[in-house]
């Protein structure tokens, strides 16, 4: 019976332990810039149409593992772009929305983000590609952040490696500039 006991009161303890950790976390993401990723574009040696169902699924789940992981760390809180979604898709088939003369930002703006997240992929050939990215001010414009990142093969194995790198040097960065690290970046 005492044993029990002693089992429940511990599931207890590590229940509201749990309950103020999520808390806490809730209340740091209060304060991240809200974000708007853009879907990852792949430009570059594309290897030809045999590989245009490839890379169109390896760039599906590139694009929910990015946002995933950004959301994760507490850095930035997320804007969903489903009440702009048609208007985003429209737009890339006509330019990509790295290049469109600020088009991107409207969009940002319009769902409220702070900052804009837009990344892209440079397929050089299946072996060497590189993972960019830009973080924009929405209000002016001005790039609060730029990397590159080299990755080797052109597989869901590399891409992931590969983001989940992003990730961390994004959390390694805001630590190094001062900034508190979210319970995501630890």
């Amino acid at each position: 019976m005492r044993c029990r006991a002693r089992m429940l009161f511990a599931a207890c303890l590590l229940a509201a332990v749990a309950g103020l950790s999520v808390e806490a976390a809730d209340t740091a993401d209060t304060d991240a810039p809200r974000l708007l990723v853009l879907d990852l574009e792949l430009i570059g040696d594309l290897g030809g149409g045999a590989f245009a169902s490839e890379h169109a699924a390896r760039l599906e789940r590139a694009n929910d593992r990015l946002k995933a992981e950004l959301a994760r760390t507490g850095l930035y809180r997320i804007v969903d772009d489903t009440p702009l979604r048609p208007r985003i898709e429209e737009l890339q088939r006509r330019e990509s929305l790295r290049e469109c003369n600020g088009c991107e930002l409207d969009l940002a703006r319009e769902l409220g983000a702070g900052q804009i997240f837009v990344p892209w992929v440079y397929r050089v050939s299946n072996l060497i590609l590189t993972l960019n990215y830009e973080i924009r001010d929405a209000a002016t414009g001005a790039v609060v952040a730029r990397k590159s990142f080299d990755f080797r093969g052109d597989n869901d194995a590399a891409w992931d490696r590969a983001i989940a790198y992003m990730v961390r040097d994004l959390c390694s960065t805001a630590t190094a500039s001062g900034r508190n690290a979210p319970a995501g970046c630890r």
